[in-house]
């Protein structure tokens, strides 16, 4: 029995802090997010932006993130970041905090880095 909890959950919760950390001025922390996850996962993830097509500056306002059966849907708002699991089957969605988002987000490409070098390169690109 592990008496510091289990080392998988230690690990998480360091590249959670980690993010969190980076989070806290939303306007960089966002894009850079947006960026990493399109190159690591360009199948799975799709970018929203503010403005036209044409404009010099168009900051993220959306990322929508595919995982299964699931969307992990993190839009920034005027009042701050909103995020959400949303369920494509039932239709359901649900919001969540920033934490428990980057929670669902690792433990996905956790899982999928255990058989693709996509989800393998995507959780590593997230902290560095």
């Amino acid at each position: 029995m592990d008496l510091f909890g289990d080392p998988l959950q230690r690990e998480m919760d360091t590249v959670i802090g980690t993010l969190r950390a980076d989070a806290r001025d939303l306007r960089v922390f966002f894009p850079v997010l947006a960026a990493k996850l399109t190159a690591a996962l360009p199948d799975a993830v799709e970018v929203e932006r503010e403005g036209a097509i044409f404009a010099r500056n168009r900051p993220v306002r959306k990322i929508v993130v595919r995982l299964d059966d699931d969307l992990l849907e993190a839009e920034l708002t005027r009042d701050g970041l909103v995020c959400r699991d949303a369920r494509v089957l039932t239709g359901m969605s649900e919001e969540i905090e920033l934490d428990a988002w980057l929670r669902i987000l690792l433990s996905a490409l956790r899982e999928k880095a255990k058989t693709t070098a996509d989800a393998s390169a995507a959780l590593r690109s997230l902290v560095t």
